[in-house]
């Protein structure tokens, strides 16, 4: 297993300990980010827009990167379109994640996410 930060490290403890489900504590575009060095909160330690910009960001990229092949070939898009497009879905699934993981939040007793940076040094 990579060595996380210890503040990453105690906020996986804090959720193993809350019965969180391990695909809940660390999805894998947090666990890629925690290993080239970014230190941020898991999801369910996350604020709304935090968890909104961060999954939508990155849907919106993999969606504009997937459409050209998938529907340039069909249909001819302009440039704008693609952008308009993918900030589009990249909006709504953001929102839609955030909502799901506000939700889940409020599910399992967890600690505040400054507590745990003030606790470990990174």
């Amino acid at each position: 297993m990579h060595r996380y930060p210890a503040s990453i490290q105690a906020a996986l403890h804090a959720m193993q300990a809350a019965g969180v489900p391990t695909s809940l504590q660390a999805p894998p575009l947090h666990r890629l980010l925690w290993r080239v060095g970014m230190v941020m909160p898991p999801p369910l330690l996350a604020g709304f827009a935090a968890n909104a910009l961060l999954m939508g960001v990155f849907f919106a990229v993999g969606w504009g990167v997937l459409m050209v092949p998938l529907f340039g070939l069909i249909v001819p898009l302009s440039t704008l379109a693609i952008l308009g497009s993918a900030g589009g879905a990249g909006a709504l699934f953001g929102v839609i994640m955030a909502l799901v993981m506000r939700y889940q939040q409020q599910r399992y007793p967890l600690p505040a996410w400054r507590s745990l940076r003030r606790g470990g040094t990174d």
